[in-house]
């Protein structure tokens, strides 16, 4: 006798929860961190480095007259990098926004702004957290790029708009490319010390880094003479309920490092088969500034009859004031 079951019901009221999850906490660290300076005032911008002279130990006899003349301005050059305009947009028509009843939005135009926003900051991290690129002139066909940090970082550094003075590009000895898996203290201390070497700089430095790499940093615990003999060390509180694995300070001869992991760093890195986890860059955040023209802004333009548009621009660009204070970890296999 035929009977009703529930696969075959028409109507059944569908259960969907009033939530709107979107699972995704990765934090724009670098941004967060790095300093607000002026407005540029053209697509170009530029700024002067400079060093002092070699130290001199020959002396000067007495009674003899100035007749040479030292030009104080020898070593003086010019950097310069490029703005770059980040850009979202969205869309929603007039009934998608003034009819439709989506569980958990009580806005789509509202919504659209609001990931847009997070989604222009993840694209302003990226671009300036990349290993290398270049800077590039807007000739119509190309938009302007900002040259990265990871670029800067770098024993040639960027060439557009122009290229970095030999006085001041990183030195080999402050980018280490030792592979992770083998990366010892005795590395980070050595790229602390190339550092301190040209600069004299013994302070403090930001560590922005890929999972990878600040997991070699807490394996520093570890020690003996193979991987298969390491022992990992604990100090562990008898009346507590938890143990902690994380180093997030480095302490070094030369200066002591914050280790601060990034989802954003390196995407472009491929060299050897390595990805962005395994880079880091080294940097003292006195030395590194954002030249903003514009903030994330939200602009609205008038509904043509589509329904509402918004548009998120951002205009910035990196400035590094002297690369030869910066550090970097690259493996190169």
């Amino acid at each position: 006798m035929p009977s009703l079951t529930e696969p075959n019901q028409v109507g059944k009221r569908e259960d969907l929860a009033e939530l709107y999850a979107i699972v995704d906490m990765k934090a724009t660290v670098f941004l967060s961190r790095v300093n607000k300076s002026s407005k540029p005032t053209n697509s170009e911008f530029d700024w002067i480095v400079d060093s002092y002279a070699t130290p001199k130990v020959s002396g000067t006899i007495d009674g003899t007259d100035v007749a040479d003349f030292e030009n104080h301005a020898a070593d003086r050059g010019r950097m310069g990098n490029l703005v770059q305009v980040f850009r979202r947009t969205s869309k929603v028509s007039r009934l998608a926004e003034e009819l439709s009843d989506v569980a958990g939005v009580r806005s789509e135009i509202a919504l659209a702004t609001a990931k847009k926003l997070v989604e222009v900051k993840r694209d302003n991290e990226t671009t300036l957290l990349q290993n290398g690129v270049n800077g590039q002139v807007d000739d119509g066909t190309k938009p302007y790029l900002t040259a990265s940090l990871g670029k800067f970082i770098d024993t040639t550094g960027p060439t557009v708009p122009r290229s970095v003075p030999s006085t001041v590009r990183t030195p080999t000895a402050s980018i280490n490319t030792t592979a992770t898996a083998s990366l010892a203290e005795s590395d980070v201390q050595t790229v602390l010390k190339s550092v301190f070497d040209n600069t004299g700089m013994n302070g403090d430095f930001v560590l922005f880094s890929g999972s990878t790499l600040r997991r070699a940093f807490t394996d520093f615990t570890r020690t003996g003479s193979s991987a298969a003999g390491k022992t990992r060390v604990f100090n562990f509180d008898g009346g507590s309920k938890s143990i902690t694995q994380s180093t997030t300070l480095f302490e070094g001869d030369y200066g002591v490092i914050e280790i601060v992991s990034s989802n954003f760093i390196g995407n472009d890195y491929t060299t050897a088969g390595n990805t962005g986890k395994n880079v880091g860059y080294l940097v003292d955040m006195n030395k590194v500034h954002l030249r903003s023209l514009k903030r994330p802004t939200v602009e609205r333009f008038p509904d043509l009859g589509g329904g509402p548009r918004i548009l998120i621009e951002a205009v910035n660009g990196l400035q590094v004031d002297n690369p030869i204070g910066l550090g970097a970890f690259k493996p190169a296999s």
